[in-house]
């Protein structure tokens, strides 16, 4: 997929008839014009089914994980963790990062 704004999904995606299912969907939404629902269903997915392959925060340069990491009452409902899985199977939007960053 050299031309493809879709960077390769892990193994385990591949492997997991429910992720590559939804996959299939948010690309299909995304040629429509929006796929936002189908990514959240997708990242609720690998968060509730795949907890170990979620990444690790990567607060360095991104401007949403401080908002997260500075949070007194941890991940509720793991919107962090659906953040950083959204990371698995799409490139962030370039206002997700901090340029000031390190």
């Amino acid at each position: 997929m050299p031309d493809s704004p879709w960077p390769v999904p892990p193994p385990f995606m591949w492997s997991c008839p429910v992720c590559s299912g939804l996959l299939v969907g948010v690309i299909r939404a995304a040629q429509d014009g929006g796929c936002v629902d189908q990514q959240d269903r997708l990242c609720r997915h690998i968060v509730g089914a795949h907890p170990d392959d979620v990444p690790a925060p990567h607060t360095s340069g991104c401007a949403i994980c401080p908002v997260y990491a500075g949070r007194d009452d941890g991940d509720p409902g793991g919107a962090w963790a659906q953040h950083r899985a959204r990371g698995l199977f799409m490139v962030a939007p370039s206002s997700w990062w901090d340029d000031s960053a390190p």
